[in-house]
């Protein structure tokens, strides 16, 4: 009997190697899926500017510029394509959408959409000084004076400078700096533009409660300036800055027609600053504070923010429609729009055996 319990433990035994082996060697394999990926080509001109703000071409154009930084450098998992990246990062920053609604709409990940972002904002940045300068030749400068001239009357304006806040969240680090007098977070931005809206200078790395006269007298834009780099042309600010020999600001208390007719000239002038900043945001609904806060860390907002100002630049220069800086129904219009656009056509999802031992996953 003892002998006979022997003998069925051992075949229990061996009927377990046996289980084992078999699952050892004839593991099924499993398959990743992959969900269709959209292309922009296959959309309209007017859907892509509608989604991404510029038209097929400007993307194409885009994909060519950063294709060496942001190409894979290996073809193993079915990396994500150049132009994937990029319509990602554009439809974020023109949406303020989350991530992971980002996602449905591309075929991606919530973390592939923030890897996406993180690339192109690499990429991007490296072409800083092409869509962003600051000319101080003579005849360009005389030719901003002209411009400013026809929009007011008001003489030897060269740029008009101003700063706005870009809500982000409370940083973990020195987070009373970034709180700023009307009580939330953000990052203080300045900016100077041309007569046409054209950003030509960004300063883009104070806390929300660094003052604007402040920011610009350790900005390299005050550094030009007093170097003498405008040939006695002006800069234009608003009564947040003191008054300069190269900065005028408006007369706090006039009492006199000229001085009333000098405020009336200087505001209707500095207004295409005001202008300049809300078709940036109604253009890139990420800087807009009526759709949230940036979840990121100060240094990324920042690059945010630069990234928007140079593509702001690029649509101004490829003659793109700017979207109305009054407009209230904008931000809605957008997202409604977003909802309904077509999907372009894409094959259903495709599916490659994976390497032995892996789960099935969603690229």
């Amino acid at each position: 009997m003892e002998g006979l319990n022997v003998l069925v433990a051992a075949e229990i035994l061996l009927q377990e190697e046996e289980r084992e082996h078999e699952r050892r060697h004839h593991r099924a394999h499993h398959t990743r899926v992959f969900r269709p990926r959209s292309c922009f080509l296959e959309l309209t001109d007017q859907q892509c500017l509608e989604r991404y703000r510029f038209d097929k071409a400007i993307i194409q154009n885009l994909c060519l510029q950063l294709h060496p930084l942001l190409q894979a450098r290996t073809r193993r998992n079915y990396p994500i394509p150049v132009h994937l990246k990029i319509t990602s990062a554009l439809t974020f920053l023109a949406t303020g959408s989350f991530q992971s609604v980002l996602a449905v709409n591309n075929g991606l990940t919530q973390p592939a959409i923030s890897n996406c972002l993180t690339q192109f904002l690499h990429a991007f940045l490296t072409h800083t000084h092409e869509y962003i300068s600051l000319p101080t030749i003579s005849q360009t400068l005389q030719g901003s004076m002209r411009q400013f001239y026809n929009v007011a009357q008001f003489p030897l304006v060269i740029r008009v400078v101003d700063c706005t806040h870009i809500a982000l969240r409370r940083p973990r680090a020195d987070e009373a700096s970034y709180r700023n007098r009307k009580a939330f977070h953000s990052m203080n931005m300045q900016v100077a533009c041309n007569a046409q809206g054209e950003i030509l200078d960004v300063c883009a790395r104070y806390p929300g409660s660094t003052h604007d006269a402040y920011i610009l007298q350790h900005s390299g834009l005050h550094r030009r300036a007093t170097q003498g780099e405008f040939n006695g042309g002006w800069l234009l600010g608003d009564r947040g800055y003191p008054q300069r020999v190269w900065l005028m600001t408006p007369i706090v208390h006039p009492h006199t027609a000229a001085e009333e007719e000098y405020n009336c000239r200087h505001r209707a002038t500095r207004s295409i600053i005001e202008r300049t900043y809300g078709q940036l945001k109604n253009q890139f609904q990420c800087l807009d504070r009526s759709g949230g806060q940036l979840l990121y860390k100060p240094e990324k907002v920042a690059q945010i923010f630069v990234a928007c100002c140079m593509l702001h630049n690029l649509a101004v220069h490829k003659c793109q429609p700017l979207p109305d800086p009054h407009s209230n129904n904008f931000s809605s219009h957008l997202m409604l729009m977003m909802r309904s656009l077509p999907h372009p056509h894409s094959p259903e999802p495709s599916r490659v055996p994976s390497r032995k031992g892996t789960t099935p996953g969603t690229v």
